[in-house]
This record gives C-alpha cells, sequence and structure tokens, in this order.
C-alpha cells in the first residue's frame, strides 16, 4: 500500500452534481449508487478523450475522479467553464487520500464518505478522508508495477501528451473490464453524437493493442512507433522493465498477425 504517486483526486460536490456529470461525462453516472465506481471518459466536441478516469461516488452529494495529474488541472478549468450556475463544486481534493495497493488491501474499506476502487488484475485504490501521513511513498517499483499492471488488464490511460488524439473505442474503452467505461444508452454529453455514430455504424479503424519493444527505443504517450511498411501505431501508456517495453498503442485494425518488434522504427508526431 503506498500513496499514488501520479495521481489526484477531483471532487465535485453539490446538489447538482449528479446532473452535472451526467451531462459531461461518457459512462451513466445515475446509475452509481453510494460507494460505487465506474470508469469513465470526458471528451471534446469532436468526440476526442482529454481525460480518463475512476469516478466513485463517495456519498449521496459527492463524487470522486482519480485522475492523472498531468490532466488534472485542464480538466478541472475545463468542467468549470461549462459549470454556470449549476450547484456543484469542482476541486482538487485535499480533504482525501488516494491509496494504491497491489494486492488485496489487509486493511479495512474505507468508511463512506470514501470508497474502495477494485480495478482487477490485482489494483485496488482506496479514497479515505483519513489522512494517512504515516503511510509510504511509492518506490519507482511500485510505480512500475502499476502501470505495468494497468498495461497488462488492458486499462488505457489519457495523460496530458495524449489529449484529445482518441476516440474511447479507438482505445477499447467501450469495452473495458471489469466494466465498460461509455454508455449508449445515457443521453449527450460532448462529443456523444460522433461516438455513438461510431459505435453504431462501425466507423473506427483503429483499435487498442499491446506491445513488447526493444528498451533502445526511445517512447513515450504519444509517440509514434512507424512499421517498415510505413504503417504506424501510437503509444498510449508505457513502462520500461528489465527485459524490455510494454505498452498500449493504438493500431489501424487488420486481420493479420501483429508485426514483431524488430519491425518499428520511433519517431515523434508533431
Amino acid at each position: 500500500m503506498f500513496l499514488a504517486p501520479h495521481h489526484q483526486l477531483i471532487t465535485f460536490v453539490g446538489s447538482d452534481a449528479l446532473a452535472f456529470l451526467q451531462a459531461q461525462l461518457t459512462n451513466d453516472v445515475s446509475a452509481l449508487s453510494v460507494g460505487d465506481w465506474q470508469w469513465q471518459g470526458y471528451c471534446n466536441a469532436k468526440g476526442r478523450l482529454h481525460a480518463t478516469f475512476a469516478l466513485a461516488r463517495l456519498d449521496a452529494q459527492s463524487y470522486g475522479a482519480v485522475v492523472h495529474e498531468s490532466v488534472v488541472p485542464f480538466v478541472v478549468k475545463r468542467l468549470s467553464m461549462f459549470r454556470l450556475r449549476s450547484k456543484v463544486a469542482i476541486d482538487v481534493s485535499q480533504a482525501y487520500a488516494l491509496m494504491f495497493h497491489l494486492r488485496e488491501p489487509n486493511v479495512p474499506a474505507p468508511t463512506i464518505p470514501g470508497t474502495r476502487i477494485s480495478l482487477g488484475n490485482t489494483r485496488w485504490i482506496d479514497i479515505t478522508s483519513d489522512i494517512l501521513a504515516a503511510r509510504p511513498p511509492a518506490t519507482q517499483a511500485d510505480i512500475n508495477n502499476w502501470a505495468l499492471r494497468g498495461i497488462e488488464a488492458r486499462q488505457p490511460e489519457i495523460v496530458a501528451a495524449t489529449n484529445e488524439m482518441f476516440v474511447p473505442q479507438m482505445i477499447g474503452f467501450d469495452t473495458l473490464t471489469p466494466k465498460p467505461g461509455v454508455s449508449f444508452s445515457k443521453g449527450c454529453y460532448p462529443g456523444q453524437e460522433i461516438v455513438a455514430r461510431a459505435h453504431y455504424r462501425g466507423a473506427v479503424k483503429r483499435e487498442l493493442i499491446r506491445v513488447h519493444l526493444p528498451l533502445e527505443m526511445d517512447i513515450a504517450p504519444g509517440k509514434e512507433i512507424v512499421q517498415r511498411d510505413d504503417t504506424a501505431i501510437e503509444i498510449v501508456n508505457c513502462v520500461a522493465t528489465p527485459d524490455g517495453w510494454h505498452a498500449l498503442a493504438v493500431a489501424p485494425i487488420t486481420t493479420g498477425a501483429p508485426a514483431s518488434a524488430n519491425s518499428f522504427t520511433a519517431r515523434v508526431i508533431v
């Protein structure tokens, strides 16, 4: 168990929090009971993702989003622009601690307001109102293991470098486990028409894949990796391990076998 190293909790508190979030996010917030959670995406008007995160209902009028720190300022600023007269406060919380677990927790689940999120593949998140200052910070091994298990589970995360690059289906966000991150029956949100059209008409031509690449390659989220036949993939998330890079990437949909790691060279998207 360790304090989340690269994530922050954005809270949405107020009598209009549910209605506000329902009108902004890709999944059905109204389906959340207190203590439950779901994957969520936040899109622009063209259906491209600004952020992806786990959203939990902390109590009757409070929600918490576990968001990568690189997109937190953008998400808070942009959502606040659309708050208008809604009775909802949007803040980066100082009242909760985010605790990550890489094995089944041996401590009680947080009490409300708060919750435990089970992401699968031996990853849990506690959102707790107890300030656990005595808990250890993350080591580099913790950070790498957390990232690797997310990649193994095909749970992509949008960061600042991939803001507005992908529609949800390109990163498999509609087929996530343990639960999908897109509802096609919940109603309108920014980009909903484009996301729905891609779903019902099969318009998406790219998909999420896992790749294993040599350590000598220079890769990072947002980089394009080009095969020798000039087809390309785009890195979503990656982590370096002793046996090479493990990554999630968006690739053209093909019926053939994935290319081998040796068939790629790297270049930066400009």
